[in-house]
């Protein structure tokens, strides 16, 4: 019955964005809960985060990763502090709202000069592929608590000033922006995703291998 359950609600999981070039008035409600954030925090890690992410700071936990967490009020005001500076849909899902998410992950420092955004070592990639589980592990318990969802890539968001704006350190990388919207959408279009359906058949993506 409990996997009956979890394959429902990993099935049901979609992309839906809620659109409007109007605000939504902002809810008082808080959408996430600490119950649901806490979802994240068992998703399967293989190392902590380097020591210079934890030293002299609050947010401190061992998980190469971090939640900033913005209400539909805030929403509403970094909507109005990036207006004329974006024209991308993120706009439009500021203003409809109930919570965003900035989730970051915490790339080891380089030992050496690199022309990328993170050392490609095998330790940053254990961190990275532990926040995108972190990720998934709320975005699932927010579809089983009848929550829309986007997982943005985060065009604007990710920029140097809105790091600052969102007091996070710039060392941070941002794995995505997620949307967290209400059921009621009013007069506003609904966008999911275009690549649902093209997944195709396991046959296009397992492969059984036999050792022999």
């Amino acid at each position: 019955m409990r996997a009956e359950v979890l394959s429902e609600v990993i099935r049901e999981r979609c992309t839906e964005k809620v659109l409007s070039s109007e605000p939504f008035p902002a809810s008082a409600e808080t959408t996430l809960t600490d119950q649901l954030l806490e979802l994240a925090a068992w998703a399967p890690f293989h190392r902590p985060a380097d020591a210079t992410h934890l030293q002299g700071r609050e947010l401190a936990a061992v998980m190469p990763w971090r939640f900033y967490v913005l209400d539909a009020a805030s929403c509403r005001r970094l909507r109005d502090r990036l207006l004329g500076k974006d024209s991308s849909k993120i706009m439009e899902m500021l203003a409809t709202a109930d919570c965003l998410v900035q989730a970051t992950w915490l790339p080891n420092p380089a030992e050496y000069q690199t022309d990328g955004l993170f050392a490609p070592t095998l330790e940053n990639m254990e961190h990275l592929a532990a926040a995108g589980a972190a990720v998934q592990n709320l975005l699932l318990g927010a579809t089983a608590s009848g929550i829309r969802n986007y997982w943005s890539s985060g065009g604007i968001l990710r920029t140097p000033e809105v790091f600052d704006l969102l007091g996070i350190p710039p060392r941070e990388l941002l794995l995505g922006s997620l949307f967290f919207f209400p059921q009621d959408v009013r007069n506003a279009t609904v966008a999911t995703s275009k690549l649902r359906d093209k997944r195709g058949p396991l046959s296009g993506w397992v492969e059984r291998v036999s050792v022999r």
